[in-house]
């Protein structure tokens, strides 16, 4: 299960992504919209800048938007920009990177290994094939 931080994220972004190429969003209205704090929002929006997939813009008409188009900013980046490591088992991230099994099995010997791998494989490409557009 994804943190509610990552939860916030998407659902923000959604609203960012059915609003492209209009005024910058306020962030309060986000924050009302999507009913997250504002406190906890400010971070998160910190992160996603930090990734380029927001840009902010100051004053009375200020507020933020998405860097780039809704369609080139897969739900996996967003995922991994707030700092996700997920995966169906311990010994595999969400990206197929392998890790040395909690168990101390050798990776041919274990009998789970695989069959999670599937799964998690067909999540990643689930992940990297959807973007922000398909909230729109």
């Amino acid at each position: 299960m994804f943190s509610r931080k990552t939860r916030y994220a998407i659902m923000a972004l959604t609203i960012l992504a059915r609003e492209y190429g209009q005024a910058a969003v306020p962030m309060s209205r986000i924050s009302d919209e999507q009913n997250v704090p504002i406190r906890f929002l400010e971070g998160i929006f910190l992160q996603l800048r930090n990734e380029g997939m927001l840009v902010s813009e100051r004053g009375v008409s200020g507020g933020y938007r998405l860097a780039r188009p809704p369609r080139e900013i897969k739900v996996l980046d967003v995922i991994l920009a707030m700092g996700e490591k997920v995966g169906m088992i311990s010994c595999l991230d969400i990206c197929g990177n392998s890790f040395e099994c909690e168990f101390g099995l050798n990776m041919e010997k274990c009998r789970i290994r695989d069959m999670f791998g599937d799964i998690q494989q067909i999540i990643y490409d689930n992940l990297s094939a959807r973007t922000l557009e398909d909230f729109v």
